[in-house]
């Protein structure tokens, strides 16, 4: 310690790895490289480091034992603490040299002796920054928290010096300036005081140089009352054998309430300064064996006991104070945060009544009992009804009483906690009595304890959504009886073409497809609705060309039902057929008159053949046979006659004039 704990090179004051303001010239900035700190920096050190000395110098008042407070290992330890690890040995260094100056102005041991003073302070030092690093985050800035300030107390405070003192003491011992036992103690004590008073007072300077705060008048006035009572009190108390040295510490705190760290640094310097000042009274006086002189430890005891208390309450204002401010800032952001929180409900609420009112469709909101609470109008006009005649009226008022059912058994879906949502379609009542069908999309607002707060339901109207599906389902269940009766006609066609003419099934079987598709055609053009009886005839007969000269049509106008159409066409075909082959048309002088009429309840069709070759009655009866006869009369629910006369073939069907309006929907083809 002393003049030998110069290089307890251990401390910090920043990144940043010199005390040259944060301005200084570029060119010493240019110049060193990583890890290492710039000549002007090394230098500030430097002389702060005899600086230092030279304070411990004064206040040395035991002779021989040069440690009553020794402050330069606490200006190591603020630059370690502060630097970059790299930069390390350029700080050791710096306090090594700086020793052994110090050695040389005022101590005068010899080389040996300093060098090892020199060992035991670097030891110390290091041992401390590299324990206090992961503790305090190094490198750090400043000491900002109170389990920082206490890391310092615990390892470089109390804990470092044990290092320095035990192999300054051993040296001391062995060169036989004093006994181990009598200079352990007080070279402790002075270390620590030492630590204490220099570290955080660097780390303070260093960002006083940094930062350059200006205090206000109020402030400097305020500092100048601490400082003067510290001086006041400090001679006081020394006067009177420090008698009331508790006193001591309030300056100390004061300033660490008001100034944290910076304040309670210079305070605890200005009451070192004041201390070493008055000690220059002490009588000098030989540290004997059974222990050290009262006046020395009391001063060093004192220095130790006020620092610590002040970095400690400093550390508490400031993370006091840094808490309030971050409550402060939480508190501003959360007023900022309320106040858009309240614009964003507003604009919501009004977005939700633009909504509500100008929705295209039905939204209304159900409370737990089932009443309407709010209606739009879009609701309101679906039903025929006022907004005003509807909220507070119960929702099972508006639905049709099929349907009740449906919406009680989705409430207690709703109330048992099954669901929170459903939709479904169901019919609701317009004020005139007519169904409104309604996709209805319910969505549940509950309490905290699962119980219903209210409904949202929206309701689109989808009647004509509904008559839609019907008639598309009604068309589709007639396109599927259509399609199979006329499967079953082709079926029919097929097998019986195949078992009467297997030799011209191809061709033949062709030719009556082509008669069906053209009543298919027909049907198809007319929307599958009635078609005129005289349409008909003439699209089985238009192929041959003889419509008006030797095919003669005649009889009122009758609007035949798809399958009487279909029936009649197929008979048509065969009929021509037969007499282009074999009848009237299979000459030039033949020709055919087609008639039909409605007595009373009877419908009267004719086929008559004139002029051609003789007719004679078939040796068997063929697929054509079937179908002018058989098929015919099943289909039509009715009677046919076939006259194989021989001036001409005559074809007649009898049938009730029910099959023509009901479209002899029970035949069948047999």
């Amino acid at each position: 310690m002393g003049v030998d704990q110069s290089a307890r090179a251990a401390a910090s004051v920043d990144t940043s790895p010199d005390l040259a303001p944060v301005n200084a010239a570029p060119a010493a900035t240019a110049v060193a490289r990583p890890g290492r700190p710039t000549a002007l920096g090394l230098a500030a050190v430097y002389l702060l480091y005899l600086l230092a000395a030279g304070f411990g110098r004064w206040m040395m008042v035991i002779p021989d034992i040069p440690i009553t407070v020794w402050p330069p290992n606490g200006v190591i330890l603020a630059m370690l603490l502060t630097s970059p690890r790299q930069s390390w040995p350029w700080w050791i260094a710096v306090a090594a040299l700086g020793e052994l100056t110090g050695n040389a102005l005022w101590f005068g041991n010899p080389l040996l002796w300093a060098l090892g003073y020199v060992g035991a302070n670097a030891a110390a030092v290091l041992v401390a920054a590299l324990l206090l690093a992961p503790y305090l985050g190094a490198p750090i800035r400043r000491i900002d928290t109170l389990r920082q300030v206490l890391a310092l107390l615990a390892i470089g405070v109390l804990g470092a010096p044990v290092i320095s003192a035990t192999l300054g003491s051993a040296i001391d011992a062995l060169v036989g300036k004093n006994p181990f036992a009598t200079t352990w103690p007080v070279w402790w004590l002075g270390d620590a005081t030492g630590i204490l008073i220099a570290t955080p007072l660097v780390i303070s300077a260093h960002n006083i140089w940094r930062e350059r705060p200006r205090p206000d008048s109020a402030q400097l006035l305020e500092g100048a009352v601490i400082g003067l009572l510290l001086f006041g009190l400090t001679s006081w108390e020394m006067s009177t054998g420090a008698a009331h040295a508790f006193l001591l510490p309030l300056p100390v705190l004061w300033a660490a309430l008001r100034f944290e760290f910076r304040g309670a640094t210079l305070a605890v310097l200005a009451l070192a300064v004041a201390i070493a000042a008055h000690a220059q009274t002490f009588e000098i006086a030989a540290v004997s064996p059974s222990g050290p002189v009262l006046p020395h430890t009391r001063m060093q005891v004192l220095l130790l006991v006020a620092a610590a208390t002040g970095v400690i309450v400093a550390a508490i204002t400031r993370q006091q104070r840094r808490a309030v401010a971050e409550l402060a800032e939480v508190n501003a952001a959360l007023e900022v945060r309320m106040a858009e929180r309240t614009r964003a409900i507003e604009a919501a609420e009004e977005r939700f009544r633009a909504t509500f009112q100008n929705a295209g469709v039905g939204i209304s909101i159900v409370g737990g009992n089932g009443v309407l609470l709010r209606v739009n109008e879009s609701l309101a006009r679906m039903l025929g009804r006022e907004v005003s005649e509807m909220e507070g009226e119960a929702l099972d008022d508006f639905t049709h009483p099929d349907d009740l059912t449906l919406n009680h058994e989705a409430w207690s879906r709703l109330a048992s906690g099954a669901a929170d949502e459903y939709d479904l379609e169901k019919r609701y009542l317009h004020r005139d009595g007519a169904v409104v069908w309604g996709h209805t999309t319910v969505s549940c607002v509950r309490h905290s304890d699962g119980r219903i707060a209210y409904l949202i339901k929206i309701i689109q109207d989808i009647t004509a959504r509904r008559r839609s599906d019907e008639a598309r389902q009604m068309l589709m269940r007639e396109v599927n009886h259509r399609s199979k009766n006329l499967l079953s006609i082709v079926q029919v066609i097929a097998r019986q073409t195949a078992a009467h003419s297997p030799e011209g099934f191809v061709k033949i079987f062709g030719e009556r497809l082509q008669a069906l598709a053209a009543n298919q055609d027909l049907l198809v053009n007319n929307e599958w609705q009635r078609i005129n009886l005289s349409d008909l005839v003439t699209s089985q007969l238009r192929h041959f060309g003889t419509i008006g000269s030797r095919v003669m049509i005649s009889g009122p106008p009758v609007v035949l039902p798809p399958a009487a159409a279909q029936t009649l066409s197929m008979a048509l075909h065969e009929l021509a057929t037969n007499a282009a082959k074999y009848g009237s048309l299979s000459n030039e002088a033949g020709r055919v008159d087609i008639g039909w009429e409605i007595d009373g309840s009877t419908f009267r069709m004719n086929w008559r053949e004139t002029g051609g070759p003789e007719v004679c009655p078939p040796r068997s009866k063929g697929f054509g046979s079937t179908v002018l006869d058989t098929m015919t009369a099943s289909a039509m629910s009715g009677e046919v006659r076939i006259d194989y006369a021989p001036q001409g073939l005559e074809w007649e069907l009898r049938c009730p004039r029910s099959a023509l309006e009901q479209g002899a929907e029970t035949g069948r083809f047999e």
